[in-house]
């Protein structure tokens, strides 16, 4: 007996499963139901004219953050002193425009804040060092003391990576020429969270 029903089973499956895909298509408004095939008589997808009921919107329910540096940062012409070798490092780097013969860097303005520069495609805002190394004795590989700049980047650091961290999803990446510099400074930057890399 067993034997008999299976066939009559599939028969039926085989008859009834268009009208069936059918009945539940109209049934569940044009829902499209998992495991159910395209059936004679169906519209082709170019040629329909249906719109959807709902829109998809992200899981949490929130709107998509927008990179905040690009919303309310500014463009900004700064002139520092600086070598010409540096300010093209920069220059190149963060692909922002430069005079080395005027001295002057357009820099990135956000919380007034200096970031060297910014990528909007990332919401990557950045900072080049470039040419530190010369701050540095050759012999015992530690700064000249005379040199105070690399307290002043320490500072900055860490003010800088308190705006960035306050501002998901904006990031921050440091940038430097040579490697006894970022050496220098990997710890400092290590504990603020922001990434770094030797370019040379």
């Amino acid at each position: 007996m067993a034997g008999l029903v299976v066939p009559i089973v599939e028969a039926a499956a085989v008859e009834l499963g268009p009208i069936l895909a059918r009945v539940g298509v109209a049934l569940l408004g044009g829902a499209t139901v998992a495991g159910t095939a395209s059936l004679s008589g169906d519209t082709p997808k170019e040629d329909s004219k249906a719109t959807p009921d709902v829109r998809a919107l992200p899981r949490t329910g929130e709107s998509c953050k927008k990179c905040p540096p690009e919303q309310t940062g500014t463009p900004v012409r700064r002139r520092y002193r600086m070598n010409r070798e540096p300010r093209e490092y920069q220059g190149r780097i963060t692909g922002r425009p430069y005079s080395a013969e005027e001295g002057w860097s357009e820099e990135w303005n956000w919380y007034n804040v200096d970031f060297d520069g910014f990528r909007s495609d990332e919401c990557l805002l950045q900072e080049a060092k470039g040419d530190y190394d010369q701050f540095f004795s050759r012999s015992t590989k530690k700064p000249f003391r005379w040199f105070k700049g690399f307290s002043k980047i320490t500072r900055e650091i860490e003010v800088r990576a308190m705006v960035i961290h306050a501002n998901p999803p904006t990031k921050l990446k440091y940038y430097f020429q040579t490697p006894l510099t970022m050496s220098y400074f990997r710890t400092t930057l290590a504990e603020n969270g922001i990434p770094f890399v030797v370019t040379g």
